[in-house]
């Protein structure tokens, strides 16, 4: 009994172990070389697929998005405040307050990468004509299994 409650114990510590090495993992880059951004707001590539962008669209959508990466003061901190965090969590005497500060820490810094998201977002919408947006939010309002097909048993689909 005590070597099954050790390999239970065992292996839901790797399996938390493994999720947090994902997590910390730099995003893939996609066949063009960007960075996949997406989120709410994010003014991701994905979501001007099929907008029939024009050469000057490009260009400035371009520039909106060099601008808003120079703009940003090196690497963000989440990683770090989340191991941090991590650390705390499963130390010997975890440290209530430390764990609540680090906490808002965290939050804050992703609220403010998710306004910088929105604000690029924003920028990039106003680049579009009254149709692409159009496109954009009626490509968006379909459901995800729509926009991209059913997949079975692939990459994202459920497992029950």
């Amino acid at each position: 009994m005590k070597r099954f409650a050790l390999s239970v114990v065992m292996t839901g510590m790797l399996g938390l172990a493994a999720h947090t090495l994902s997590g910390a993992q730099p995003p893939s880059r996609d066949p063009e070389g960007h960075r996949p951004r997406g989120g709410p707001g994010g003014g991701g590539i994905a979501a001007l697929r099929g907008a029939d962008l024009t050469e000057e669209q490009r260009a400035a959508i371009k520039a909106i998005r060099e601008a808003e990466q120079s703009a940003q003061q090196g690497p963000s901190n989440e990683g770090r405040l989340r191991r941090e965090l991590q650390a705390e969590v499963f130390s010997d005497a975890p440290d209530p307050q430390k764990i609540v500060s680090l906490q808002q820490q965290l939050a804050e810094s992703q609220s403010a990468r998710l306004a910088r998201q929105i604000a690029t977002g924003q920028k990039i919408a106003q680049v579009l004509t009254a149709e692409q947006r159009a496109k954009i939010r009626e490509r968006l309002a379909q459901a995800p299994s729509q926009r991209r097909g059913a997949r079975a048993g692939g990459q994202g689909a459920r497992r029950e």
